[in-house]
């Protein structure tokens, strides 16, 4: 009997340890699992928050209002911080000149966030940010707007330092008036066209920053503990160049310009005219160049009016535009007839005829070359003509002009051309081609044959479409085999003018202001 009442005593002290023991595992878990929620709880409060904090500073910021009050809630975990140092953000354009690198804008962003142990949600730069368990995601995009090949970025600065707990209502006021950065406007534009003006460097030199952007490249680096969910903005809004440095903390992403649209310098032989961000399609709306003979004195300009300098000898002159990427393969050139020197302009132009050619290829098709020519140019009217200026020759092209014909299936001009087009030619004569571009001046399904004509408009047009957004169209000139031709590189210039593309990775248009506000915790 002793044994069995001791041996009922025990159980029952185990039975209660183990009561015990259980209760305390499950208010331990219990109490736990309750502040995981309410950190939750809070974490998500605070998202809501900080998104309404985005909205409302983004009114006082872009100028639509002088203040604005929002509730931020009671903290239970956390506290509301802001801080005016926190992140920056640094726009430059490589190659703003050759060779060199301007710092269009470069300033600290500031934030407001709300922090606990492992989870910080921030306002920084027009957006709100989730940082958690090393990973940083997106509640609401930044101040980081592209479309098409326009950039507008107004930088939304937090000019304060503070800080709150428990209930906490923030107070976001305008510190200062709007800050144009680029493109630079005359304070006085009375006449609305926005005309530029320079703006005073410190070192005392002079900067106009002004749409179009061109040369080069247009970077945007932002530096901030949330840099990795800015560069997953970047590669969601832009195709651009976009990386991000986990040593320096740094997002950035790169534009390239679209390039010159409009007036060129003309080139010396092997040289070449960047074009950049071609939309698809038939897209070169105007493609003229004047090439001056002559010394090299005096001051061209694009347009191609400049006066030439000295007696002019064009004889045996060839000239041409061509372009070679990928597997394909472009040129249009111009051949002047033998004895265009000094006495064609003394004696007065005669109406002698020009010759002009066009080349294309494709390598990944069984198309062989296409060729066009028109052998009978008048060189005293038309689109194409040999004129005389200050007792000089001038050659003038409009390669974009619906009033000159060529002929499919055969060349003309017998002088060198920069691609040599025999080796890419089979011999066995022209085969018919289709042209598959649909636009304004071509239905997309026209097919040619050996002696159909089209004008000359319609074949720059399509032969530019071939290529990428991006390439690079050259120069190539030079006198014949008895000829001594001389071009006055300086006084020549043209103009090509395309639409633009919005493949993601170009920059046409920049529109970048400085936005400063305070923000009061309380």
């Amino acid at each position: 009997m002793t044994d069995r009442a001791v041996s009922s005593t025990i159980g029952l002290v185990l039975l209660l340890t183990l009561t015990v023991v259980g209760a305390g595992v499950v208010v331990g878990l219990g109490a736990t699992a309750l502040d995981d929620v309410q950190r939750q709880t809070s974490v998500d409060r605070a998202e809501h928050a900080m998104t309404l904090l985005d909205a409302r500073t983004a009114v006082v910021g872009l100028g639509e209002g002088s203040t604005q009050t929002v509730r931020l809630g009671r903290t239970t975990t956390g506290d509301y911080v802001a801080d005016s140092d926190t992140g920056w953000l640094r726009i430059e354009h490589t190659n703003y000149t050759a060779g060199r690198t301007e710092t269009i804008y470069n300033a600290s962003l500031g934030s407001v966030s709300y922090r606990t142990d492992d989870t910080t949600v921030a306002y920084q730069g027009g957006g709100v940010w989730r940082q958690q368990g090393g990973g940083t995601a997106m509640v609401s995009p930044p101040a980081f707007h592209y479309r098409g090949t326009t950039l507008t970025l107004p930088v939304l600065r937090v000019r304060s330092d503070d800080a709150a707990g428990g209930e906490t209502t923030a107070t976001v006021r305008r510190d200062g008036e709007l800050t144009r950065i680029y493109p630079t406007q005359a304070a006085d534009d009375t006449d609305g066209t926005g005309a530029p003006y320079d703006v005073d460097n410190v070192d005392g030199s002079t900067r106009r920053y002004d749409n179009p952007v061109r040369n080069g490249s247009v970077s945007v680096t932002v530096h901030s503990e949330y840099y990795r969910g800015w560069a997953d903005y970047f590669r969601t809004r832009t195709t651009g160049n976009v990386s991000a440095d986990d040593a320096n903390r740094t997002a950035t992403v790169v534009l390239e310009t679209t390039g010159e649209t409009g007036a060129f310098p003309y080139q010396e032989e092997g040289g070449s005219v960047p074009v950049r961000g071609v939309a698809e399609g038939h897209s070169v709306t105007d493609f003229r160049t004047t090439i001056r003979g002559g010394g090299s004195n005096g001051n061209g300009n694009g347009g191609g009016n400049g006066n030439g300098g000295g007696n002019g000898n064009f004889n045996n002159l060839y000239a041409s535009y061509y372009v070679e990427e990928g597997d394909r393969a472009y040129e249009v050139i111009v051949a002047l007839p033998t004895g265009i020197g000094g006495n064609y302009c003394k004696n007065g132009p005669d109406d002698v005829n020009l010759r002009m050619d066009i080349y294309y290829h494709d390598e990944s098709t069984a198309e062989g070359v296409h060729h066009w020519t028109d052998d009978t140019i008048s060189s005293v009217s038309g689109p194409t003509q040999l004129a005389c200026e200050d007792g000089s020759p001038v050659i003038r092209l409009d390669l974009t002009s619906p009033n000159q014909n060529f002929t499919y299936g055969s060349s003309s001009v017998d002088e060198e051309t920069a691609i040599d087009w025999d080796t890419l030619d089979d011999g066995s004569g022209p085969d018919p081609i289709t042209f598959a571009h649909a636009g304004d001046d071509d239905d997309g399904s026209t097919t040619y044959d050996d002696g159909d004509e089209q004008t000359l408009r319609i074949l720059t047009r399509h032969y530019f479409a071939m290529f990428d957004s991006d390439f690079d169209l050259r120069v190539h000139h030079g006198p014949g085999g008895s000829g001594n031709a001389r071009i006055n590189v300086a006084n020549s210039g043209g103009v090509l003018r395309y639409d633009t593309g919005g493949d993601g990775s170009s920059i046409t248009y920049l529109h970048v202001t400085e936005n400063n506000v305070t923000v009061e915790l309380n």
